[in-house]
């Protein structure tokens, strides 16, 4: 690292250079550091003084807190030596507690607005150990004048997350902060260390009766992929291919009666007909603990689907899409697709900056719908430019759009020209992929933007996926009577779709063409949807797989004759399936 008072000038240099010039390479600066910084800039914080709001009704007597609380006291025992902050912050980079080994450092924290309460988001205050951990999902240790804003250019902290032990997703941040001349690169390592006894405390913060329940699913999801659900007196978990079994009528009403099974015995098989219609099987066991029931883990079968009542998608002409829009087409359509939390807070986050007039970006994989989101959110017409469109006759359009059009540059990251000049006033949206490789020259164009929202890829949010399939199914077949069979939709959210809604929306448009009113079944998507292979295949193994799924598609699933038909001896199809885990 050399002289630290050099490694400072040179890191202000390199902080004064990306302001002025935003393409400037930056030699020298951890590209960590340097990503940062370019979101902070995107962001718009103010490099010259911290920005960050108070919140007053943050629940600092949570779960989270009590369990980190004994962690966060030994941490600040063990570096009792230098003055040191120990703070923890919710997902929302928001401070919940914070310890203190000197007088000295809580004034200065104090003085940064760095205290219970007070939001410490990179997108308020920039570069940091805490929010930049947020936006990273991995520890960082920022020394110095790797802080994106200079009131902190004195300090150093080390942030490490802390995973919630059932979900895995990011519940809080554990930071260490002190004087920049005080810092090592012990500390974080201590961060990471704590911060992992935070989530195993997390883990373990159970009654006794509690932890027997969530022992006996965690063992029993672990030996199978069908759907788990555990019930006890207080408490009821399901994964993922339970959560998309059943509606939530009929969810409510099998938890219902598995717990009337707690009283029954040890073993547990039982017949259950829902108020859909369909007839589900649980089979399993009651979990004891003491001399008293914890609660009931069963692995659950559909009997028998609901009766196929059709659904009729509303009258009138299907949505507007951006693959069938006329290039830079003006275009307004209804409310956005799918239901899941992921989606709509997503949606609610692209509104809001939309109808105050923020130039907004929105990132996320290839075919994740970024650009529907600004469809739906926009408060009036949208004119969007293509990757190839170098925007020659934009006047024009806006001007046949009218003043309220919003300008939607799609897919930044690809463009070969730069944006062009708007008029004054004119409001901008853009899109991007969240794995685009630095490139000067385009990432030129983040310095029109000053808010960004992440779009989560559709394997990450399965609760959206039968909203997805209705919408999607009333914009390919306006008028028609079709819907998706139960087994067709637990195929669907089986599968990863690396494609996102764009692959979605072309295996719906397959099986629409076997299928084209009625009942779509699970033999009717593309063979791609029926496999979930945990590697990418080779076109060979494709081919070989398509093949597979056909014999067994012309033979209704009878593995022996699809085996007969195939040439195949029976053990070898079965170990083909397995192997591309053909879920049909």
């Amino acid at each position: 690292m050399g002289d630290p008072l050099a490694r400072r000038r040179e890191l202000v240099s390199a902080r004064a250079a990306l302001l002025d010039r935003p393409d400037a390479r930056l030699p020298g600066v951890p590209q960590h550091v340097a990503a940062s910084w370019r979101r902070s800039i995107a962001g718009g914080v103010d490099p010259a003084m911290i920005a960050n709001r108070f919140h007053p009704d943050l629940d600092t007597g949570s779960r989270l807190v009590r369990c980190a609380r004994p962690v966060m006291e030994q941490l600040a025992e063990q570096v009792a030596g230098i003055g040191v902050c120990v703070a923890l912050t919710d997902d929302r980079a928001r401070l919940l507690v914070r310890l203190d080994t000197e007088a000295a450092i809580a004034r200065a924290a104090d003085g940064n607005a760095f205290a219970e309460g007070f939001g410490y988001a990179e997108g308020s205050v920039g570069t940091n150990g805490v929010g930049t951990v947020l936006e990273s999902g991995r520890p960082v240790h920022i020394v110095g004048a790797e802080h994106f804003v200079e009131q902190l250019h004195d300090y150093a902290c080390a942030g490490a997350p802390v995973h919630d032990p059932a979900t895995g997703r990011v519940e809080a941040v554990l930071d260490l902060s002190c004087r920049a001349e005080h810092s090592s690169p012990l500390l974080l390592s201590l961060v990471r260390s704590a911060a992992a006894r935070i989530t195993d405390a997390l883990l373990h913060d159970r009654d006794a009766a509690q932890q027997a329940l969530f022992d006996a699913y965690a063992r029993t999801e672990s030996r199978t992929r069908r759907a788990v659900l555990a019930v006890g007196r207080r408490t009821v978990l399901a994964n993922t291919a339970m959560q998309t079994l059943l509606g939530p009528g009929d969810h409510a009403a099998l938890t219902d009666h598995a717990r009337f099974l707690l009283l029954r015995g040890p073993g547990v098989d039982d017949r259950v007909d829902l108020p859909s219609g369909a007839r589900a099987r649980l089979r399993g066991a009651v979990v004891p603990v003491g001399g008293s029931v914890a609660g009931l883990v069963a692995v659950v079968t559909l009997l028998g689907e609901p009766p196929a009542g059709p659904v009729v998608p509303a009258a009138g002409p299907p949505p507007s899409r951006a693959g069938a829009a006329a290039p830079g087409a003006a275009t307004t359509t209804g409310p956005a697709a799918g239901g899941g939390p992921a989606r709509r807070s997503a949606a609610a986050a692209v509104a809001a900056a939309l109808a105050a007039g923020t130039p907004l970006l929105v990132t996320g994989e290839a075919g994740s719908g970024r650009a529907r989101l600004v469809r739906d959110g926009a408060p009036g017409p949208v004119v969007e430019l293509a990757a190839g469109d170098d925007g020659a006759d934009l006047a024009d359009r806006l001007d046949a759009a009218g003043p309220d059009a919003l300008v939607l540059a799609r897919d930044l990251d690809r463009r070969s020209t730069p944006l062009p000049a708007l008029p004054p006033g004119r409001r901008i949206a853009g899109t991007r992929s969240d794995t685009a490789a630095p490139d000067p020259a385009r990432d030129a164009e983040l310095t029109r933007f000053r808010a960004s929202v992440p779009v989560p890829p559709l394997r990450s949010r399965p609760a959206d996926l039968p909203g997805l399939v209705t919408a999607l199914l009333a914009e390919l077949a306006p008028g028609r009577a079709v819907r998706l069979s139960g087994a067709a939709l637990r195929t669907l959210a089986a599968h990863p779709w690396p494609g996102n809604v764009a692959e979605l929306r072309d295996a719906l448009t397959a099986a629409l063409g076997r299928r084209p009113v009625g009942t779509v079944e699970a033999a009717d998507l593309p063979a791609s949807c029926r496999s979930a292979p945990s590697a990418t295949l080779r076109p060979v193994d494709r081919a070989e797989r398509d093949t597979i799924v056909a014999a067994l598609r012309d033979s209704d699933g009878n593995r022996a004759a699809a085996a007969a038909a195939l040439g195949v001896a029976r053990s070898t199809l079965y170990r083909k399936i397995a192997q591309y885990r053909i879920t049909g």
